[in-house]
């Protein structure tokens, strides 16, 4: 399956200080790549978040504190060598939480985004002085709107499985992008359903996916997995397409939610299984210039209705 996502910043940064390497000619070649690659690993957030959705409390050093303006609900932004926190981008906000030094000072954490292969937080310090340089922090998240994000999002994913059991797959409309916010969440598909399909009435489609989906979840002993896959493997994995931005010298990370389904690229945090989505609901079906946009809700979001 192809979908926008937001891509490992690890990856791409490193991707991309290679590429540049390469430019530089062919007499340097590896050991210029080598270089790239290891100022590209010095200089990115290593993203914690993606080894373990359920890890909510993290150490790490920081790496700069500067003031921002501009913004009511943050007057630092900070950045450290590993983060817990994910960035908000792919459709998934970014979560919020603390960081505490051992000297006392305290940073709540508003938001989160990442530019470059660099995580920076957000937020106002509380307690304390500002970070120093090198300082570790204790970093810790709200887990239960971590995991809400996490339903949200992997709902999402399972809905294009949910397309492809109804026999809307890729062929017919191909997902190109989500939002999955507690506030209302939707995946876009490029396409109509032909008028002589039997699920082009809203209505049933609408059921015909509510269906499938409580069949997905009840899977509860269905184990979705993440990983970082060459190329090739994260083409097959998805399907056998990938979207043109992910080149054949990057590595995408591949989530998959339902066993035995394909996969999406993805750099969002997800369930361990299709299961702790819970219920899943139809809620809308807009099609405009030539895209079906399929709004849902799950427990826990703002529009959920027992």
């Amino acid at each position: 399956l192809m979908r926008a996502f937001a891509p490992s910043s690890a990856f791409a940064s490193a991707s991309i200080a290679a590429s540049r390497a390469r430019e530089g000619g062919r007499g340097r070649g590896r050991r210029a790549m080598a270089t790239a690659a290891a100022s590209a690993a010095a200089t990115t957030t290593a993203l914690a978040y993606m080894d373990d959705t359920y890890a909510f409390d993290h150490s790490s050093a920081v790496r700069a504190c500067v003031a921002v303006d501009g913004d009511a609900a943050a007057t630092h932004a900070v950045e450290l060598e590993s983060t817990i926190v994910y960035p908000s981008g792919g459709g998934q906000p970014s979560d919020v939480g603390a960081m505490v030094s051992a000297r006392g000072a305290r940073f709540e954490i508003s938001s989160a985004k990442a530019s470059g292969g660099v995580v920076r937080h957000y937020g106002k310090f509380v307690d304390g002085d500002a970070f120093e340089v090198g300082e570790v922090v204790h970093v810790t998240i709200d887990s239960a709107l971590r995991v809400l994000h996490a339903r949200v999002h992997s709902a999402g994913h399972a809905l294009d499985v949910a397309m492809i059991r109804v026999g809307l797959g890729p062929e017919v409309l191909e997902p190109t992008k989500g939002q999955h916010f507690v506030e209302g969440a939707y995946v876009e598909y490029s396409g109509k359903i032909p008028p002589e399909h039997e699920l082009a009435d809203s209505a049933k489609l609408m059921a015909a996916l509510d269906d499938a989906m409580a069949t997905l979840i009840a899977q509860k002993n269905s184990s979705s997995e993440a990983a970082e896959l060459v190329y090739e493997e994260a083409k097959n994995k998805c399907g056998g397409q990938l979207p043109s931005f992910i080149t054949e010298d990057m590595s995408p990370r591949v989530v998959t939610i339902v066993e035995n389904s394909p996969g999406c690229p993805c750099g969002g945090t997800h369930v361990k299984s299709v299961g702790e989505i819970e219920a899943f609901k139809m809620v809308g079906v807009r099609v405009k210039k030539g895209v079906t946009r399929l709004s849902y809700t799950i427990p826990g979001m703002k529009d959920w209705k027992a």
